[in-house]
């Protein structure tokens, strides 16, 4: 199961299945942060992949701050 992290918050990482070969992948912050959760929708076929790609997506832009794949 995927991590991701927000300064020192650990975050929930969900991915759910779209329609088609889209997937809809979900950074959500746990406990009292107020941090806003992040979604990235990615089409493919490999959900680890998707998974990754989600999370590199989300770092690049400086959303999160680092992840576990």
């Amino acid at each position: 199961m995927a991590r991701a992290f927000i300064g020192a918050v650990e975050c929930k990482v969900t991915v759910d299945k779209d329609l088609g070969d889209s997937w809809a992948v979900a950074v959500i912050p746990t406990g009292r942060s107020n941090a806003s959760p992040q979604v990235v929708k990615l089409q493919g076929n490999d959900k680890e992949q998707v998974t990754r790609g989600a999370l590199e997506i989300l770092l690049k832009r400086g959303l999160i701050d680092r992840f576990d794949p």
